[in-house]
């Protein structure tokens, strides 16, 4: 039988366990930076900052990872307004 720390310490390493599979497949239904040719400056006046996908202060809903505000992709999407 188990001590009451054993138990807690087993409870936590499965905790944790299931938020890293949780957080790694939000990150796999992702697009890879490289496959959507992603850039960490602008193209021309095209930026991250200005996308419809951006969410600050670096992050991105469709792109996998952290952004530059002034990076660029394939799937730019100008803010509307």
């Amino acid at each position: 039988m188990l001590g009451a720390a054993a138990r807690v310490a087993i409870g936590s390493a499965v905790l944790a366990e299931g938020v890293g599979a949780g957080l790694a497949r939000a990150d796999a239904s992702q697009l890879q930076k490289q496959d959507v040719r992603y850039q960490d400056q602008p193209k021309g006046e095209q930026r991250c900052s200005g996308c419809t996908n951006f969410t600050a202060p670096s992050a991105c809903k469709v792109v996998a990872g952290s952004v530059n505000p002034n990076g660029w992709c394939l799937l730019f999407t100008a803010k509307k307004g």
